[in-house]
C-alpha cells in the first residue's frame, strides 16, 4: 500500500457578510395637478376688453358721468328759463300778452328739445357726452367698435327710458352683462368703452 500524501485540513472559506437588501427607490415627486374648473358659483374672470388699450366702461364712472350730464342739461334749461322769464315779464309789463304766451311756449319747446337732443347730439358728434369725457368713455357700435349712427343714438335714448321704467333694471343690467351693456345698449346695438 502506498502512502498517499495527506492534505492538510483545509480551512473553511471565510463567510462573506451579506449586503442588506436594497432600499426601494424613493417615490416620484408629486406632479402638479391640472387646474380644476371653478365651482359653478364662482365669479367669472374679468373680460379683457374689446381691444388693446381699451376696456368695457365700468358701472361707477358711467353713473357719475350720467349725473354730470343731467346736471349740465338742467343748468342749460334753467338758464334758458331765466332769460325767457325776464323776456316774458317785460312782454307782460309792456302789454303784449301774446308775446308773453309765445315766449312761454318757446321755453317749453326749447326745454323739450334740449332734453331730447342732449345725449344723441353728443353721442353722434364726439361719441361721448361731456360727463363721459371726464372718464374717457365712448359709445361705439357693439359689432365692430365704430361710431354709432343717428338711428342707434335715438334707439339708445329710447332705451334709457325703457331701462328706467322697469325699476331701473335696464341700468342694473350693466352689472350682469359680460360686455357691461345696459338694456339701452342691447336695444341700440352699442356698448361703452373706456380708453385705458
Amino acid at each position: 500500500m502506498t502512502d498517499q500524501p495527506t492534505l492538510p485540513p483545509s480551512e473553511p472559506a471565510p463567510v462573506q457578510p451579506q449586503a442588506p437588501p436594497a432600499a426601494p427607490p424613493p417615490p416620484p415627486p408629486p406632479t402638479q395637478a391640472p387646474p380644476t374648473a371653478p365651482p359653478p358659483w364662482a365669479q367669472p374672470p374679468e373680460p379683457q376688453g374689446p381691444a388693446p388699450g381699451m376696456a368695457f366702461g365700468p358701472a361707477g364712472p358711467r353713473l357719475v358721468a350720467y349725473i354730470v350730464d343731467v346736471i349740465i342739461a338742467g343748468v342749460a334749461i334753467t338758464v334758458i328759463w331765466i332769460v325767457l322769464g325776464i323776456l316774458i315779464g317785460l312782454a307782460a309789463v309792456g302789454g303784449s300778452e301774446g308775446g308773453a304766451i309765445t315766449l312761454a311756449l318757446l321755453g317749453v319747446l326749447v326745454t323739450f328739445v334740449v332734453s331730447l337732443a342732449y345725449f344723441p347730439f353728443f353721442w353722434l358728434r364726439w361719441g361721448s357726452t361731456p360727463g363721459m369725457r371726464m372718464f374717457h368713455l365712448r359709445v361705439v357700435r357693439d359689432r365692430d367698435g365704430g361710431p354709432i349712427s343717428g338711428s342707434q343714438a335715438v334707439l339708445r335714448l329710447i332705451g334709457y327710458w325703457i331701462s328706467g321704467w322697469v325699476f331701473y333694471l335696464g341700468y342694473i343690467w350693466i352689472l350682469i352683462d359680460s360686455r357691461k351693456r345696459g338694456w339701452y345698449d342691447l336695444i341700440a346695438g352699442t356698448c361703452v368703452v373706456q380708453d385705458v
